[in-house]
């Protein structure tokens, strides 16, 4: 989402790296930079504007801490910046206690993703409440049938009603049903337009007075650049809004709506969208998008969907198989699907430090690559997956048969399979890598995650 932002900025900030003196030109010299790099990522000019006001105040003028170089300073500087300019507030829905009634109301215009967010939002907060979808939309059938297709692949309550026209009475029907069914919170999927009009917002204010919604949510398209602004004012200014979430994350956007969001309506990004799949939504959270912006990755992230993929028990045994160097195609197959859970080579290379200097280009060869070599190892005896003999010719052909691939597919496994044993096979080098690793801000348990 931000890689040329990033790239913009991490090339204004290395002409600063390293110096123990910066002057007031410098500083100015890199923040215009950086304004430059806000506004060709659709970042409204009021807001760039006052970034940069921000930023300076900061910077110039202020003495240097004991024992912090003067360029950490001034990083660490435009870091809370952009934080503020993003907003502080963790991301998340507000939740009340279980004995109350949590209601988000979600609404946007007429393809922002709606009614998948809702869904999303269900599988998030499934195992911490007991979840009812409800829908809204009485203009498109499908979008009720779509929901209730959601919520039974999500597996929460999900109340719906085709024949009644309208969407509060239909709401009212919905409270009392949730009331039946102890639910604790309710996430309302509402009727989407082409544009704002009169008719949507005396909806959706009908629907305010039925019931006592905890926050109101506005869904929009992260792809369609500084009109999200225009769009969220209005709502802003006739309904009021208490958070956003923004769909399509993960496509080619520029990114600009979720960093003057607040400054443009006074509300902050709670979730983003990050791709098709029902767990595809993470929480915003500002800090580590400012890291992402300067630079310095998502290790945050790439932890946590570590361990998502790999449990503890298996973690630790796998990297104390590799201290011992007893790593075999069993371990490489594990590598490959914790890989695959993880969103695949290239997210992971995308939440890296110094990502955006990396060519990404191959990557997807090279996911492809890995997924043959997953087929390959499939195919293999158990025997043979313990690495304990060379393949001979007849063993290749045999395996590259009942793979559907070719015995050069297989010599590339082999290959490549020999090379990281044996770059994994010494204590030394762990160590060596752990370091590296430890320097870009993981602790050792993170390292055996990602391991």
């Amino acid at each position: 989402m931000f890689d040329n932002i990033t790239k913009s900025v991490t090339s204004a900030l290395s002409k600063i790296r390293g110096k123990k003196v910066i002057t007031d030109k410098e500083i100015t010299e890199t923040l215009l930079v950086i304004k430059e790099a806000l506004l060709s990522a659709d970042v409204s000019i009021d807001a760039a504007d006052k970034f940069i006001e921000d930023a300076k105040s900061k910077a110039i003028g202020k003495e240097l801490i004991e024992g912090v170089s003067a360029d950490s300073q001034f990083i660490a500087s435009v870091h809370d910046t952009l934080v503020e300019m993003i907003g502080e507030r963790e991301g998340g829905l507000k939740l009340l206690a279980p004995e109350k009634q949590t209601v988000t109301l979600l609404f946007g215009l007429q393809g922002s993703g709606k009614t998948t967010t809702a869904a999303k939002l269900a599988k998030f907060y499934k195992d911490k409440r007991r979840v009812m979808l409800v829908g809204l939309d009485i203009y498109r059938p499908a979008a009720m049938e779509q929901l209730e297709t959601l919520a039974k692949q999500v597996g929460v309550f999900c109340y719906t009603d085709t024949k009644e026209k309208k969407a509060y009475k239909i709401l009212k029907k919905a409270i009392v049903q949730a009331k039946k069914e102890h639910i604790d919170m309710m996430i309302v999927d509402t009727a989407g337009r082409l544009e704002i009009d009169d008719e949507l917002m005396l909806e959706l204010r009908r629907l305010l007075n039925t019931v006592n919604v905890t926050e109101k949510i506005l869904v929009v398209d992260s792809t369609v650049g500084q009109s999200v602004y225009n769009v969220s004012k209005s709502f802003n200014d006739s309904i009021g809004i208490d958070g956003v979430i923004l769909t399509k994350f993960d496509s080619g956007a520029k990114g600009g709506a979720a960093l003057s969001l607040k400054y443009a309506t006074g509300s902050e990004v709670r979730f983003i969208g990050t791709g098709e799949h029902i767990d595809d939504i993470d929480e915003f959270d500002a800090k580590r998008v400012a890291g992402q912006i300067l630079g310095m990755g998502d290790i945050v992230k790439l932890v946590e969907k570590a361990k998502s993929a790999i449990s503890e028990k298996e973690a630790e045994e796998m990297l104390q198989r590799v201290i011992e160097n007893n790593f075999d195609y069993n371990d490489f197959l594990k590598q490959i699907d914790a890989t695959s859970k993880m969103g695949g080579i290239t997210k992971m290379i995308g939440m890296m430090p110094g990502a955006s200097n990396i060519d990404t280009s191959r990557l997807g060869s090279e996911e492809l690559k890995f997924a043959r070599y997953k087929f390959i190892i499939e195919s293999m005896t158990k025997k043979e997956r313990l690495a304990l003999f060379p393949l001979n010719n007849s063993r290749k052909v045999r395996i590259a048969n009942g793979s559907g691939t070719s015995v050069y597919e297989i010599n590339q496994l082999v290959k490549q399979f020999s090379m990281m044993k044996n770059m994994m096979g010494s204590t030394k080098k762990m160590n060596k890598l752990a370091k590296s690793l430890e320097n870009m801000g993981m602790s050792m348990d993170d390292l055996n995650k990602l391991m």
